[in-house]
């Protein structure tokens, strides 16, 4: 009986112990949404919006280029002519409409440019 009576005393108090998950009383701090049902409802029914996918070591994984070593290279030279290239978030430029589409063009002329050398 006594075996029984200390097993028991035993696995209550382990039991309380268990029980005091929340040292720091963060427990007491509880969140306030801004949000009503409604909108929460709407929210978690809208489609999902796709993001940056991470391997497991945190790098994002981004999917294979497409475009060929030449492409991006006279893609580079021709926005370099256009002031585009900088360093650093602080020297980044937008370029116009008319650059953009002056930028794509002369990476299609390097593939085609490729593709006749061949």
């Amino acid at each position: 009986m006594k075996r029984f009576v200390l097993l028991a005393s035993l696995l209550v108090s382990t039991a309380v112990f268990a029980n005091d998950i929340d040292p720091m009383g963060f427990e007491k701090e509880h969140f306030s949404s801004t949000m009503t049902r409604a909108e929460a409802i709407a929210h978690s029914q809208a489609p999902l919006v796709l993001g940056n996918k991470y391997d497991d070591v945190g790098r994002v994984a981004s999917p294979p280029s497409t475009r060929t070593r030449s492409q991006v290279a006279a893609e580079m030279v021709q926005a370099a002519r256009f002031h585009l290239i900088g360093y650093g978030e602080r020297d980044l430029s937008i370029g116009t409409a008319e650059q953009e589409q002056q930028i794509r063009l002369a990476g299609e002329r390097a593939i085609d440019h490729g593709s006749a050398a061949k």
